[in-house]
């Protein structure tokens, strides 16, 4: 359960909400929780709090949309380039998040999707890679930033270089 502290204003104005949405909606649940909060039934209005998710960090948010342009930026360029030897194509699109372990980079990337960003990327629902794919990502986005955080397009070596990264250091050749 998460500890949510309200002052009386915010409960009275919180309160007002659910008996607009009350009314509008001719709902009885939003009728009783107008009257826990304005009772203060802390112990009761406390629970309405329980399915509200934790804030997404900035850097979590962040590590998304990088990995997500980067995946976007190999796709256009891949497909622009005219040597394209070398470089898997079932290698190229985004693969997602781990929905068990990674399951709030999931939840974010279907919200983006829900927003009409990163489509060409993400597609029309969030990937659950069924893996972790946090550090490999971050690999990719680490190597990405040593060649110089380039702009798109990507020449081909670009982009063999930073599906390169996705490999652990222990495992390469």
């Amino acid at each position: 359960m998460r500890d949510i502290e309200l002052t009386d204003k915010e409960r009275l104005f919180l309160a007002n909400q659910y008996e607009i949405l009350a009314a509008l909606n001719d709902d009885e649940h939003s009728a009783l929780m107008a009257e826990t909060l304005k009772a203060g039934h802390k112990w009761l209005y406390d629970q309405f709090f329980d399915s509200l998710s934790e804030n997404l960090p900035d850097s979590q948010a962040q590590h998304v949309l990088t990995i997500l342009g980067i995946f976007g930026d190999m796709q256009a360029s891949f497909e622009n380039l005219t040597d394209k030897s070398g470089i898997e194509e079932k290698a190229l699109p985004f693969s997602g998040f781990d929905g068990n372990n990674e399951s709030e980079l999931l939840s974010f990337a279907g919200s983006l999707i829900k927003h009409g960003r990163f489509e060409s990327t993400l597609g029309k629902s969030a990937r659950n890679s069924h893996m972790p794919t946090s550090d490999l990502y971050g690999r990719m986005i680490q190597r990405w930033k040593e060649l110089g955080s380039p702009n798109h397009p990507y020449g081909k070596e670009t982009i063999q270089e930073i599906l390169a990264a996705r490999i652990h250091p222990d495992n390469r050749k």
